[in-house]
């Protein structure tokens, strides 16, 4: 059995250190935001569907809870929800923060202020819709090992995810004066530094712990691949339609 577990935790290592080469961040999206100012058209594309993306993030976190396999990993998601309702303070809730940052952006690149309204009037696109659906599918499935592989998925790509888009975002520094745009990135900073707590290790030897076998490995990495690969396709396609704005 100790052996199992080791050969396990070994594999699932060797998953986690590849997330950095996978299309989930190595992609075209990210070389596109990050290299340099882009037209108000393509960073309101960007914008809405992230915003549609992330409306449904509180509630992925919520379900994180129910599926932890043990207290300790439960409180930790259980204090990661906490932040994303803005830690008792509903003006600092993270959908809150995301609103204001993406609607002062697109307002300062189009000279007039952009309300939340216009935010949300587009239908997202079906990729993202895809996307949302998709990662839902895989937080609610029955099979705790599913569960867990898109768990630790998620918890590898919540530090550099963040880093890239606030590093594209400051291509729009000159906007704002010193005090304002980092008031302004307020979101990104949050996010950056909570994903800076998660214990690498802990998430790998967390799902380590169910895998006894080569069936439950492969459980484990079919929600583990499936939300890598829902998160590249959702990139592919924002990237796709900003070039297309």
């Amino acid at each position: 059995m100790r052996s199992q577990q080791l050969d396990a935790t070994a594999e699932i290592q060797r998953l986690a250190d590849g997330v950095r080469r996978h299309p989930a961040l190595d992609n075209a999206f990210y070389r596109h935001w990050m290299s340099g100012p882009l037209p108000h058209r393509q960073v309101e594309v960007f914008a809405r569907e992230f915003y549609a993306r992330t409306v449904d993030t509180m509630l992925m976190a919520a379900l994180s809870v129910l599926h932890a396999d043990d207290l300790a990993s439960r409180v930790e998601r259980v204090k990661h929800l906490y932040t994303e309702y803005g830690s008792g303070d509903p003006a600092k809730a993270h959908l809150l923060l995301q609103e204001m940052m993406l609607t002062d952006l697109l307002g300062r690149l189009r000279g007039t202020p952009y309300t939340l309204a216009e935010l949300r009037a587009a239908d997202p696109l079906p990729g993202t819709r895809s996307f949302t659906e998709g990662r839902r599918a895989l937080f609610t499935d029955p099979d705790r090992r599913v569960v867990q592989g898109a768990l630790l998925a998620q918890e590898l790509l919540a530090h550099p995810a963040p880093v890239r888009l606030y590093e594209g975002l400051r291509n729009y520094k000159h906007l704002y004066d010193e005090d304002a745009f980092h008031h302004m990135s307020e979101y990104f900073y949050v996010h950056i530094c909570e994903a800076a707590k998660i214990d690498r290790e802990e998430a790998v030897a967390s799902a380590a712990r169910l895998c006894r076998d080569g069936e439950d490995l492969a459980r484990l990495r079919a929600g583990f691949d499936g939300l890598l690969e829902l998160t590249a396709g959702y990139w592919d396609q924002v990237h796709r339609a900003m070039l297309a704005a």
